[in-house]
């Protein structure tokens, strides 16, 4: 009896997965494009993970344990966001499935109804559904491993070269393909366990299935406006805690990139991928929260596109709101692609944006001489800077001293006494300095007197700017005595001193004063910094003009004449004879000039830009799958339709503007809604208040947003094409006779 039960259970499911096999090769299309879209949205995801694997695979292979640890931080970092990228995609495939099982439920909404007549279970139609999209999720995930693993290869160069360009390697260091076992579970698991997930779903709603509502459609109960607006309510709910999420991680995010500078770390990086991971958050809620709309904006372009649309417009729209489910599918599969594409595209200008300004806060001008700690200090003297000031394309240049960097060598009242306590003293020429940065560098400072007025106020004998870090560490503020002291052991490098200063002023971040904007200078240390005036030294030390050193932070006319300008200092330096001609120019002085420093941050941004921007096309391309299978399910619930509207005279043209009618609606929609929701992103995210490695300053060009939406209709239009040709191919006698499927 237990065998028989048994025996009849096996071939019950083997029943209902012939069924669900014998369903999808009815609809061989639509099947296909699903199946594609799953094998680029695995394979994505999975090639980014089998990448980052053979770079760290290859790393631990190539360098020792110091080094490994510190170049594998970049790798985590590498992988983190890729993943939330490719995430994307994954979230696109969900959606294209979800939307399949709910066109195929409907479409065989009737069939379900007979089925459920003669006696078939519940558990039977969820099967029948359930079966279906396990077939899909199979076939998917098989070829999206194959097709990832291959993939992965495109990715080797261009992280072998951000790698590079972040922590220095071997020119020969080579990439070898590796999986870890983790990675092939994890797209295992991706690729078949959402879309068995989120294809669950209508499976379940198909099993449900009223058999008299199924068998006659006509009387199917509609919505109550009740149950539209608990379904409303419910939605916005949903949209706005997303939304709300996205803002509070983006907060986390922008606490953990403060004290970011060159080399990640375990709070950074988490800060980084925190900040993708919340923008992709914020675009899911921020797109949920407009398909609210989705009716409004719907009605809004089908009248604007009325002289495309012509009589068709009411047609168009009918169908856009009677097909609701769709058409919201449609819209998320598109909207969160291209959300996240402008997103990128402002965040890439907002970064280029600031790497001058950043560079110039780094270096304090154009090009930085500088002697920090070298006994040399005492033979350089200062008028060197009337020298340099008569090279052509030199528009500025700023004398700068600084006291010895170690313990108890220079302190602030108590400060700097104790094991890991630093301090550093700085003499600027306040003028030169004040003219260099006014405008072109990133600085932060307590009070609302203009930057010229806050330096100008060392000019007054016996004053000091403290760090504001340090101003609070020693209980000092504005107008308050303050004492500094030199120690005697450094002579050789900066004057003996202990002397009370007025504090005139409370800095946050200073160009050129790196204490003030590396918070991690070195770890588990406490550095801080203050500034005197040249008036001041010379009045507390007794030495002269000529009789004392300098770094030079110089300003050319423009940046890019910065290398040319170093090339004329240097020969500068072998024709003044002693001292200069004692100290060899390129190995005893730290020369930075800014084309360097944008040069190589610029390469490292084009370098990431591509790899996302790469990502993310694949991404709104696995959406235009998902538009065409859409559209194609369409034309086939709406063939009855079609072969009524041809009989009573409508025109094959006529036809094709609703197809396509449809679709520049639904694009339409998708535009406003991309770019309202990738700016907003934007702007949150590149409101960094500061980072010291390369600031962020929102930067909009409406270009760019120009032809991403002329890409993107382009795109929509041409996978238009497709159903356009099926609905005109529709023969109308069979349109007629036949159900729509």
């Amino acid at each position: 009896m237990d065998t028989r039960a048994r025996k009849g259970t096996h071939v019950k499911g083997m029943i209902e997965l012939k069924i669900a096999y014998r369903s999808l090769l009815k609809r061989p299309i639509r099947t296909l494009l699903t199946v594609i879209a799953v094998i680029l949205g695995v394979g994505l995801f999975f090639s980014v993970n089998v990448a980052t694997d053979s770079l760290e695979h290859s790393l631990y292979l190539h360098l020792g344990p110091t080094e490994f640890g510190n170049a594998n931080r970049w790798v985590y970092l590498f992988r983190g966001i890729l993943m939330v990228l490719s995430g994307i995609s994954l979230i696109i495939c969900v959606i294209i499935i979800k939307n399949l099982m709910e066109m195929s439920k409907e479409a065989q909404i009737y069939e379900i109804g007979l089925l459920r007549a003669i006696g078939s279970s519940k558990k039977s139609l969820f099967l029948t559904f359930f079966f279906q999209v396990l077939i899909i999720a199979l076939i998917g995930m098989i070829l999206g491993l194959f097709f990832g693993y291959f993939l992965s290869y495109l990715f080797f160069n261009p992280l072998r070269i951000l790698l590079n360009n972040f922590y220095a390697l071997d020119p020969t260091f080579e990439i070898e393909l590796y999986v870890k076992d983790f990675t092939l579970i994890l797209g295992m698991l991706a690729g078949l366990g959402i879309p068995l997930i989120f294809g669950t779903i209508p499976a379940i709603s198909a099993a449900r299935s009223n058999v008299i509502a199924a068998l006659n459609q006509r009387s199917q109960a509609r919505k109550t406006n009740l149950h539209k607006l608990r379904s409303f309510i419910l939605q916005a709910i949903l949209s706005i805690s997303l939304i709300s999420i996205g803002i509070f991680i983006i907060r986390i995010g922008f606490a953990g990139l403060l004290s970011f500078t060159s080399d990640p770390t375990a709070e950074t990086n988490m800060a980084i991928i925190s900040l993708f991971f919340a923008g992709l958050i914020f675009i899911c809620g921020s797109v949920l929260f407009g398909t609210l709309f989705l009716p409004y904006i719907s009605y809004f372009f089908s009248t604007l596109l009325y002289p495309f649309l012509l009589k068709t417009k009411k047609i168009c729209y009918r169908n856009l709101v009677k097909n609701s489910r769709r058409t919201k599918n449609t819209f998320l599969m598109i909207s969160i692609g291209l959300s996240f594409l402008i997103t990128v595209n402002i965040t890439e200008h907002s970064i280029e944006a600031g790497i001058v300004p950043g560079a110039h806060m780094r270096l304090g001008g154009d090009i930085c001489l500088s002697m920090y700690y070298s006994s040399h200090q005492r033979i350089i003297p200062l008028n060197t800077s009337n020298n340099i000031s008569k090279i052509s394309h030199v528009s500025n240049v700023c004398e700068v001293k600084n006291s010895h960097y170690n313990t108890n060598y220079t302190t602030c009242d108590d400060f700097g006494t104790k094991e890991g306590e630093h301090m550093i003293l700085f003499v600027i020429n306040t003028t030169s300095y004040v003219q260099m940065h006014s405008s072109e560098s990133i600085y932060s400072y307590t009070g609302d007197k203009s930057f010229h007025d806050f330096i100008h106020q060392l000019d007054v004998n016996g004053t000091v700017i403290l760090q504001d870090g340090l101003s609070s560490t020693i209980q000092k503020s504005e107008g308050q005595i303050v004492n500094i002291t030199t120690s005697p052991a450094a002579d050789w490098f900066f004057p003996a001193m202990s002397v009370n200063l007025t504090i005139v002023g409370i800095m946050g971040i200073m160009p050129g004063i790196r204490f003030t904007w590396d918070e991690d200078l070195w770890p588990d240390e406490t550095e801080f910094a203050a500034i005197i005036s040249w008036n001041t030294y010379f009045n507390l030390t007794g030495e002269t003009f000529d009789k004392t050193f300098a770094n030079f932070w110089i300003e050319c006319d423009d940046i890019y004449q910065s290398d040319d300008v170093l090339d004329e200092i240097s020969n500068l330096y072998q024709t003044l004879g002693n001292p200069w001609a004692t100290i060899d120019f390129s190995a005893a002085w730290s020369i930075r000039t800014i084309v360097d420093e944008i040069t190589g941050i610029r390469e490292i941004l084009s370098l990431v830009i591509v790899v996302v921007v790469a990502i993310l096309y694949m991404a709104i391309i696995i959406s235009m799958l998902g538009l065409i299978t859409s559209m194609i399910m369409n034309i086939n619930q709406r063939r009855n339709e079609i072969g009524v509207l041809r009989s009573i005279g409508i025109s094959k043209y006529q036809i094709m503007q609703i197809v396509f009618g449809e679709t520049l609606v639904i694009c339409a929609a998708t535009l406003i809604t991309g770019i309202i929701c990738g700016i907003t992103t934007a702007l949150l995210i590149s409101n960094v208040p500061f980072m010291a490695y390369t600031p962020i300053f929102f930067t909009l060009r409406w270009e760019d947003i120009t032809n991403i939406s002329i890409f993107m209709v382009s795109l929509s239009l041409f996978a238009s094409i497709v159903p356009a040709i099926k609905a005109l191919r529709l023969s109308i006698i069979d349109a007629i006779r036949k159900r729509g499927m």
